[in-house]
């Protein structure tokens, strides 16, 4: 993997799935001004809480994922996501959260403050292990 930090400002971003997953990527990405448009049957109520998202309530089809640049595939059935990664094109990114040998890129743990980021990484293999680490680097970065 290569890491990279992306500007997302003006990217359309399409997260599939409407629970806990896809509200932490939304809440995420809309921090780094992405575009982001959310394909579910159902949602949480916190998106209402949300400000410049667009919430399409369906169930997922390949038009939703057309125009994308980035792909989350959030949704709490592989066979679903499996679709979402086979419908994507070649150009488009796409993170499946259910199964990370699908997926073009990882999200990362990050540290942040005004004069710096730090990113950590699991390669996707123990998300658990690398929040402890987290919180270990924070007390560590504090001292």
């Amino acid at each position: 993997m290569y890491p990279v930090m992306l500007d997302l400002t003006g990217k359309k971003i399409v997260i599939i799935g409407g629970g806990r997953i896809a509200l932490r990527k939304t809440i995420a990405i809309l921090s780094a001004k992405g575009q982001v448009t959310l394909v579910a049957p159902t949602f949480l109520e916190e998106f209402n809480e949300l400000e410049n998202i667009k919430l399409t309530t369906a169930t997922y089809t390949a038009e939703h994922i057309k125009e994308a640049h980035l792909i989350f595939a959030c949704t709490d059935s592989k066979a679903i996501n499996q679709k979402i990664v086979n419908d994507a094109s070649k150009y488009q990114w796409v993170n499946d959260c259910s199964q990370k040998e699908n997926s073009g890129f990882y999200n990362m743990s990050t540290i942040e403050s005004q004069d710096y980021l730090i990113a950590l990484s699991s390669y996707g293999k123990d998300p658990a292990a690398l929040k402890k680490k987290k919180e270990q680097f924070k007390l560590l970065l504090e001292e």
